[in-house]
């Protein structure tokens, strides 16, 4: 006699498996190196349906400690027009003159329902060579729901 049970258990994994990706968007934009204390327009990084629209709207970079290896925190501002909060992850990746990355940061933040102006940040300690080397950055989102 088959034992159809790791069968059937195993396509139940893969179709929750199928549907969650179904679920998440990734998004991106590239900014240049910004002014530490510059709030930096961002566009390009929602996740929006007809009915709501979540997204980050600004990033800041604000040092804590200049001094090798750079200690600092990248503040996102998000919104939430939904009734239900927003998952996501966001990573910089620190893109040298060529486009190769050279290092990557990134952090699990979550929107609430109706924010608006939700902060999230992104700790950064990098090298001060890594940074002085670092000529775009590039922000990737998962919205994972």
């Amino acid at each position: 006699m088959k034992r159809r049970v790791p069968s059937v258990a195993l396509f139940g994994a893969l179709s929750a498996s199928v549907l969650l990706a179904a679920l998440m968007l990734k998004t991106q934009t590239v900014i240049d190196v910004p002014q530490a204390g510059q709030d930096i327009p961002l566009s390009a990084l929602s996740y929006k349906a007809r009915a709501f629209e979540a997204k980050l709207s600004t990033v800041r970079l604000d040092w804590k400690s200049e001094a090798d290896p750079l200690v600092g925190d990248w503040t996102f501002l998000g919104s939430n027009t939904d009734g239900q909060m927003h998952r996501l992850e966001a990573w910089l990746r620190l893109l040298d003159e060529s486009g190769k990355q050279i290092d990557m940061f990134s952090q699990h933040c979550t929107l609430s329902p109706g924010a608006h102006d939700q902060p999230c940040k992104v700790a950064m300690n990098v090298k001060a060579a890594t940074w002085k080397a670092t000529r775009t950055i590039r922000i990737v989102v998962d919205w994972v729901n």
